[in-house]
């Protein structure tokens, strides 16, 4: 029996998102989803216009960062599951109820999708980080999953994000989740992205993601041992220029080499950047 995706609450957190967040809501109701939850951090310009034509509530964030966010609106959600979707991602027919399906017939608590760029031809970019995606985020488990996220809703509703973990927040759950013998896969499912091929993005990402690394750091370490803190630091190193190239062609691996060079030292440069701003700031 398929499963039915009228029980998923869609969460879409934006700001500013004119350019692109009709595109996902209606990918959203185009996979039926039961109800949409858009959580916006008062965008100036015409995201919540837009989003009023699809979303069944629109609640604002105050900007205090994405898992606030993303709290805000999963208290407010009445499905059994849960589909954390950034506003950039747009669900092709049938990609929830594949989600839904592994997520309930491999009784996982989260899954989530493999990302693709829609327009790969746009630019070298978009090329490479298209590249990326397929060589680094492909169907099976993981210890963490990222956006879109499909969760058990009682189990996200009893741990919810930690607020203060900024860019962390899926990294930081799903290690407390783990801890209690919860599970996580990536589902035989694909969705496109939209909007993330420009070098300003991809600073923009991957400096988030350094910060990612360092508030998991400044959180866990202390009670790490030496072991533990080496491996947290060859991380960046083995998932974004190792694993990938491990997993992509000969050809593949020469186009895709200074963007995984690029990403790589981006994340080790803003992971030290917020250490030094930690310690001045202490």
């Amino acid at each position: 029996m398929n499963p039915d995706t009228k029980e998923v609450s869609a969460v879409v957190c934006t700001w500013n998102a004119e350019n692109i967040i009709e595109e996902c809501l209606v990918s959203l109701r185009s996979n039926n989803v039961g109800e949409i939850v858009v959580v916006d951090a008062s965008s100036t310009d015409r995201t919540r216009q837009i989003a009023s034509n699809y979303a069944d509530t629109i609640l604002t964030d105050p900007r205090k960062g994405l898992a606030y966010a993303r709290n805000i609106g999963i208290a407010k959600t009445k499905g059994k599951y849960i589909l954390n979707c950034g506003s950039d991602n747009v669900l092709p027919d049938e990609a929830l109820a594949k989600m839904l399906k592994c997520l309930i017939d491999k009784k996982y608590t989260g899954v989530s999708a493999v990302t693709y760029l829609k327009d790969t031809q746009a630019s070298y970019l978009a090329k490479a980080m298209d590249l990326y995606k397929r060589a680094r985020f492909y169907p099976g488990e993981r210890p963490v999953i990222g956006t879109p996220t499909l969760f058990l809703a009682d189990i996200l509703k009893e741990y919810l994000y930690d607020s203060k973990m900024g860019w962390s927040d899926d990294s930081d759950l799903c290690d407390r989740l783990a801890k209690l013998g919860h599970s996580f896969a990536i589902a035989d499912a694909f969705v496109w992205e939209i909007g993330s091929e420009s070098l300003a993005q991809v600073l923009y990402r991957w400096n988030g993601y350094g910060r990612s690394d360092w508030e998991i750091y400044s959180k866990y370490s202390p009670s790490w041992s030496l072991e533990r803190r080496l491996k947290s630091f060859v991380h960046p190193l083995r998932v974004e220029f190792i694993q990938p190239l491990l997993r992509l062609e000969d050809k593949e691996k020469i186009d895709v080499f200074p963007f995984l060079m690029l990403v790589t030292l981006i994340r080790y440069a803003s992971w030290v950047k917020h250490t030094i701003y930690g310690l001045k700031k202490n």
